[in-house]
């Protein structure tokens, strides 16, 4: 179709245009191609120049350039960070001695300095799905996953923050953000009473002998988490993330 067919677009000031993206139809055979073309400038105007199929690295450099992400800086990528995407972020906290927050009676809050097992964190924007290892070490596509043994945790893992927030998910800086709504929050019921293998009546443990696992690691000083009171979530890292069906 001619230019002079298409409709009025926007006036854009830009400064001196480079290059020129060309979409190419192919009746034939169907689908299409597209080219990258340098412009040339002289007396009688800018000519498009010949050019080259447009490359993945080029396509990347137009998404960031059109989001106002592109960026020349060099970034470090925390070893514990195991998946990313434009979306998603996947990475894991070892395990450690430190605080965990609960509602006891007349909301009034329970503190125990107790340690937690190391939990695999799958965030989006907004949002977090929890799993934890019985290793320590950075785990493969194919680890066996495990419950994390939480109040407010599903059985899929998935998070209910309630009042918590968390940051806007544009890269490794929000996950500390992500980490705290974890850590610091105050847990105040169990979504699913099957991650925890402590005391189970029927493969379940009530809150009252939830709180009460973990008062006896904190009444004991113990430094690493019991891996036996881990319940399998039957998956492996890969599924639960989506990831096996791409192999």
């Amino acid at each position: 179709m001619p230019l002079t067919e298409t409709m009025a677009l926007p006036s854009i000031t830009t400064s001196r245009p480079t290059g020129a993206i060309v979409f190419h139809e192919q009746r034939r055979e169907g689908g299409g191609g597209i080219t990258y073309h340098p412009l040339d400038d002289d007396a009688g105007g800018t000519h498009i120049l010949p050019g080259r199929p447009l490359t993945a690295a080029d396509a990347r450099a137009l998404l960031e350039t059109l989001l106002g992400e592109r960026t020349s800086e060099l970034r470090w990528t925390p070893p514990n960070v195991l998946a990313s995407g434009d979306e998603s972020l996947v990475w894991t906290v070892p395990g450690a001695v430190r605080p965990i927050l609960f509602r006891g009676k007349k909301d009034a809050p329970i503190r125990l300095d107790v340690p937690w097992p190391t939990l695999v964190f799958a965030a989006t924007d907004g949002a977090i799905r929890l799993a934890a290892i019985k290793s320590r070490g950075r785990p493969t596509a194919r680890t066996p996953l495990f419950h994390a043994p939480l109040w407010n945790v599903y059985a899929d893992g998935q998070v209910c923050l309630g009042s918590a927030t968390v940051p806007h998910l544009d890269g490794i800086d929000a996950m500390p953000g992500y980490e705290s709504a974890i850590f610091e929050t105050l847990f105040s019921h169990g979504n699913f009473r099957g991650n925890l293998a402590y005391r189970q009546d029927r493969g379940e443990t009530s809150d009252r002998d939830h709180v009460r696992f973990w008062g006896e690691l904190a009444l004991a000083k113990a430094t690493r988490f019991p891996n036996a009171a881990l319940v399998p979530m039957g998956q492996r890292l890969e599924t639960w993330l989506g990831l096996e069906r791409s192999r």
